[in-house]
């Protein structure tokens, strides 16, 4: 139980230098003086790194135990930091985000798996998941919260030593627990994955439609908030307010996901069926509309914490569907960490066409707001994909069952 309490602590501090930097990275590109393009593409950069870490890391490293992997993308997230550090304009900073990308494929499917390998009698997988789950959000709450008061007091750049220093401390005490004798990427004989995999293939009960509906749920609710947390900093400048700000909203939103994971009992049995992903598609339309127009904080921080409930029940209709899809568990997992990556590259799409907008001649606070309104108009064109999708799958569309 102590190696476990260890690696639910090491998760936690990850968190914390996560949380950190990702508010400090679009203050960072707003101090380089970068354009709104330029901002985009680097809130994105860690995405497209993390999305190719989790498929590539995977497949290439299943049969090393998760401690040697994990190590390794902390030390690799330690040289990523001081990159950000010293980085002097948007190719360094893209090269930074990307390699934080990469390191974070390592670290967090292989914690997850390295956690998995303690599962004894008294201690279930679900209690393991719990403390997963409520390590990294807790852990990145507090970052955002840190990374704001850090960077309203003038250390921006300062702010990714401090990112350094927790990836120090978190890569010390990994060392602690010991690498498991059958790790979770464990290559099984041949004839056993077989037997196993047909099992599962003969088993599994979602189709097509319904793991193409959930990804594109959760897809949609990655974007809402990987705008929020890179594009809306430029509008929340524009707008005069100050970078604690982008703190809170981040944190109020990883607080209502701690929520929604700790109450999933509650809504998971409803996952799939057309009358959440409608709940879901609606409530995310009028968020990013509200981002768009409100100003005040309680609002803003009422629809950040809203738009945590959401993005975890997406993140659950995401993972039940690709664990249900796919005959080995882990490939579904690894699905899903990868679409997790994918979700968050919208901020580059977003700084187009705030960039577009702006050379068009369009007021600066239309422009700003533009993405938003766009995220608005795609989750309802969304939700109509999602309920056709559905509906061609009435009979057996409980996700949680076919999991």
């Amino acid at each position: 139980m102590r190696h476990l309490w260890f690696l639910t602590f090491v998760c936690g501090l990850y968190g914390v230098a996560i949380g950190v930097w990702s508010v400090a990275t679009p203050q960072a590109c707003l101090a380089l003086g970068l354009t709104s393009e330029q901002l985009g593409i680097v809130g994105a950069g860690a995405a497209v790194g993390y999305a190719l870490s989790c498929l590539l890391l995977g497949q290439l490293l299943r049969a090393v135990p998760g401690k040697y992997v994990l190590l390794g993308g902390v030390a690799l997230a330690l040289g990523a930091a001081f990159a950000m550090r010293e980085a002097q304009g948007a190719g360094a900073a893209i090269a930074a985000q990307l390699t934080l990308g990469v390191a974070s494929g390592a670290f967090w499917p292989f914690c997850s798996a390295w956690m998995l390998d303690f599962q004894a009698e008294g201690l279930s997988k679900t209690r393991i998941l719990r403390h997963y789950n409520l390590a990294w959000t807790s852990g990145t709450m507090l970052g955002y919260l840190a990374g704001g008061w850090l960077c309203e007091s003038g250390a921006v750049f300062g702010s990714f030593l401090v990112c350094a220093g927790i990836f120090g401390i978190s890569l010390l005490l990994a060392l602690a627990p010991k690498a498991t004798e059958n790790p979770g990427h464990e290559v099984l004989p041949t004839k056993t994955r077989q037997a196993a995999e047909a099992a599962r293939t003969a088993a599994r009960r979602v189709g097509w439609p319904l793991l193409v509906a959930a990804v594109l749920a959760n897809l949609v609710a990655l974007a809402s908030r990987a705008v929020v947390n890179v594009n809306y900093a430029e509008l929340n400048e524009t707008l005069g307010f100050g970078k604690e700000r982008m703190g809170y909203l981040g944190a109020a939103s990883l607080a209502g996901q701690m929520l929604a994971f700790a109450c999933g009992r509650f809504y998971e049995p409803y996952l799939g069926l057309r009358r959440t992903y409608a709940l879901m598609g609606l409530v995310l339309a009028g968020l990013c509309a509200g981002y768009a127009e409100a100003t005040w904080l309680p609002a803003l921080l009422l629809l950040a914490a809203l738009n945590g409930l959401v993005l975890a029940v997406a993140f659950q209709h995401g993972l039940f569907a690709a664990i249900g899809f796919f005959a080995a568990p882990r490939t579904g997992t690894t699905v899903h960490e990868a679409a997790v990556g994918l979700g968050t590259l919208t901020p580059a799409l977003a700084g187009l066409l705030v960039q577009a907008a702006k050379e068009s001649a369009w007021d600066a606070h239309a422009a700003l707001r533009a993405p938003l309104w766009a995220l608005a108009l795609l989750a309802l064109a969304g939700l109509g994909i999602q309920l056709l999708l559905v509906s061609l799958r009435r009979e057996d569309r409980l996700l949680l069952r076919a999991a």
